[in-house]
């Protein structure tokens, strides 16, 4: 924590917040950055940069649904309850898990697995195109007002300049034919990351924010203790309580893993058994957000037949076009067996696909947290928190222009001329105009609308 946090939030305060992000972020898991960053930071300064970037890093490094574990690792770190993490989390979940689990049972399950090409399917097809320039404007912008504060000084640039340039070489390298990385795209994140470790271990250590930082961390706790008097625990207290969820949780996990695992391979149990591991598994492998996990979903959910094909490209794309995390997909794809099996199986496959990045963060944020005052692992943590910057400016500089071409990220148009202006109108409407990103969400529902009816 720095001078720019400003105010803790109350409990009440957190929930309000959360249940409103659970029906305004749409976009997908690159755009939630941007709008918890205006939530937690521009608009409240419940947070600063360095905490809020710190716990992306992690969550980018981590297997898991991103941005939902992003969400979950801010609300702890605002809150420093538990519960109220994961009451937040649930808040973040619920609309878009309701919206799917409703599609699933009503629409997929009454037409068999299939849906014709009815007004719904075409809204939501013309939404998912609109949502690139709303994703890349809401991270651009983001990315400019992290940029400010955690590149600072020369070295800080140079890293943030060199995870720019990684990002944007591996993903090239990834879209060529011959050179596809399949599994091996976990590297295009955590390269810069890594780069960005080793430049503020070299070059960091002795730098003065870093050593402000240290002495911010340490006040801040102090004046929290301070503050809350009897009414919370003493921050070494919880540090000890939040370190002893580390081993329970990799327990919990692995075991979950392994024993997924083993009924996906040997076809153990009945159907719903095999679909709850396959979602467990997929929650638990998948790195980088809900894009990547598409083809993980499919071989272990559709090829072995556990649910129809029709279904699942119906259901992705219903989830890329709702607010919400991707991965709420398992509670459309829970529902399309139709009736109460399909209520209860969309609820527990939501429950199953995001359990396992939840159990990950509980583990690894509290050793994040005990090494706060180590100044090697700060002056880690700042190149880490730069390259960061870098890695979001080139995942919006590369959405950016495949913008361009049509067939790419917009499917529904084959002039995409619209679809550009609207990205760099929505950037000015953010960064020149201030207006809030609800304003970007109410004209691009407005464009799909239109596009849709004409």
């Amino acid at each position: 924590m720095s001078e720019n946090v400003t105010s803790s939030p109350s409990s009440a305060d957190l929930i309000q917040t959360y249940a409103r992000l659970g029906f305004t972020s749409f976009g997908g898991p690159v755009a939630h950055i941007g709008y918890y960053r205006d939530a937690f930071i521009t608009k409240t300064g419940w947070m600063d940069d360095e905490a809020f970037a710190e716990r992306l890093a992690l969550c980018q490094a981590l297997p898991g649904p991103t941005s939902s574990q992003m969400a979950f690792a801010c609300a702890w770190k605002m809150s420093s309850s538990l519960g109220t993490a994961f009451l937040c989390l649930s808040l973040f979940l619920i609309p878009s898990m309701v919206i799917l689990l409703a599609l699933g049972l009503f629409f997929v399950a009454a037409a068999g697995g299939g849906m014709g090409q009815g007004f719904v399917q075409t809204f939501m097809a013309h939404l998912a195109d609109w949502m690139t320039p709303l994703v890349v404007a809401v991270i651009s912008f983001a990315t400019i007002g992290m940029f400010k504060t955690l590149s600072v000084g020369r070295v800080r640039r140079l890293t943030t300049i060199l995870a720019f340039l990684i990002v944007l070489l591996l993903a090239g390298l990834d879209s060529l034919p011959d050179l596809d990385l399949g599994p091996l795209q976990i590297f295009v994140q955590l390269t810069p990351i890594v780069i960005g470790a080793l430049m503020g271990l070299l070059f960091l250590p002795n730098d003065e924010a870093v050593s402000a930082s240290i002495t911010a961390d340490s006040e801040a706790d102090t004046a929290r203790e301070t503050h809350n008097g009897n009414q919370e625990a003493p921050s070494h207290t919880r540090s000890s309580r939040q370190r002893g969820l580390v081993l329970p949780c990799l327990i919990v996990f692995f075991t979950l893993l392994g024993l997924s695992m083993a009924v996906i391979l040997f076809k153990l149990g009945p159907v719903p058994v095999q679909l709850i591991a396959g979602f467990y598994e997929a929650g638990s492998l998948v790195f980088g957000g809900g894009h990547v996990v598409l083809p993980l979903l499919n071989d272990v959910l559709v090829e072995p037949d556990l649910v129809p094909e029709s279904a699942f490209r119906t259901g992705y794309g219903f989830a890329q076009a709702i607010p919400g995390p991707v991965f709420a997909v398992a509670a459309f794809l829970g529902g399309q067996f139709g009736g109460l099996s399909g209520l209860v199986l969309g609820l527990l496959g939501t429950i199953a696909i995001f359990l396992p990045g939840v159990l990950l963060v509980m583990a690894v944020v509290p050793l994040s947290a005990a090494f706060s005052q180590v100044r090697a692992y700060k002056a880690a943590l700042a190149g880490v928190n730069a390259a960061v910057v870098g890695l979001l400016g080139a995942t919006a500089f590369g959405l950016f222009f495949q913008l361009w071409e049509p067939g790419l990220l917009i499917q529904q148009a084959s002039d995409t001329t619209a679809y550009v202006a609207a990205a760099l109108l929505g950037l000015f409407f953010l960064w020149v105009l201030r207006l809030p990103p609800l304003v970007l969400i109410a004209l691009t529902l407005f464009a799909a609308l239109l596009t849709t009816l004409l």
